[in-house]
């Protein structure tokens, strides 16, 4: 009932993005799907920072449904009429460490793998060279902590105490940072984001500092009093 109604209120083509447990995700995915969304992607937070329960392994992700309310006719169309259903790739290109590579193989959609000891299904001589595009890396759908040589591309930590503040105690604060990539990504600027379940108000935090509006609704009303505080705050410190 409760994706249903968060279906009934979102424009055509918008996304929705719910983060579970690793155990009940299956029943969390279908549930969206069966409220009328079709599921897009899933993507990976990855965390080291967690406590292993009894009897299981040391949890180090978290899975995030990607799914969509079903669009009008073509993205571009729905996007024209609606303002939303389009990725925003451009803003959360991570920068290159140095200068932007050269030369690669054209036609990136004919290519396997990539890297440098990928195969590819041509070559520059078939298909033509093309350059890194400036601004950087091209996202990926997992986020956390990888290797050591490839952190500084995904990382997202857990949040901080100084993060959080000192009066938020909140089991499952999400990292702003990590709330501001998936934002920047899914949600237009100047865009309204809905989050049912805000708890402390990151989402909102995180809208806040990309310059999106926010509706945020939970059951407790400490934590919504928490939120309104962290968001307050946010906002001042965005004021000239």
């Amino acid at each position: 009932e409760l994706w249903q109604e968060v279906y009934r209120t979102l424009k055509t083509g918008s996304f929705l993005l719910s983060f579970c447990s690793p155990q009940l995700y299956h029943r969390m995915a279908v549930a969206v799907e069966d409220a009328g969304f079709e599921i897009k992607d899933q993507i990976m937070w990855m965390v080291t920072t967690k406590m292993p329960k009894i009897n299981r392994l040391k949890p180090a992700h978290e899975p995030i449904v990607v799914a969509q309310k079903p669009c009008e006719g073509s993205i571009e169309k729905n996007y024209a009429k609606y303002g939303v259903g389009k990725i925003n790739i451009e803003d959360a290109r991570v920068p290159w460490d140095g200068k932007p590579p050269t030369g690669w193989v054209a036609g990136g959609a004919k290519r396997r793998t990539f890297g440098k000891d990928g195969k590819t299904t041509g070559t520059q001589a078939e298909f033509g060279t093309k350059d890194a595009n400036p601004k950087g890396r091209y996202p990926s759908n997992i986020v956390g902590d990888v290797l050591p040589e490839h952190q500084k591309y995904f990382y997202a930590p857990r949040a901080t105490r100084k993060e959080k503040g000192e009066n938020n105690n909140h089991p499952t604060v999400k990292p702003v940072s990590l709330m501001e990539y998936l934002v920047k990504i899914y949600s237009p600027e100047n865009s309204q984001v809905l989050d049912p379940f805000c708890g402390s108000g990151t989402t909102g935090v995180a809208c806040v500092n990309t310059n999106r509006n926010f509706v945020g609704i939970d059951l407790s009303k400490k934590y919504t009093e928490i939120a309104i505080q962290r968001v307050t705050v946010a906002e001042q410190s965005t004021t000239p």
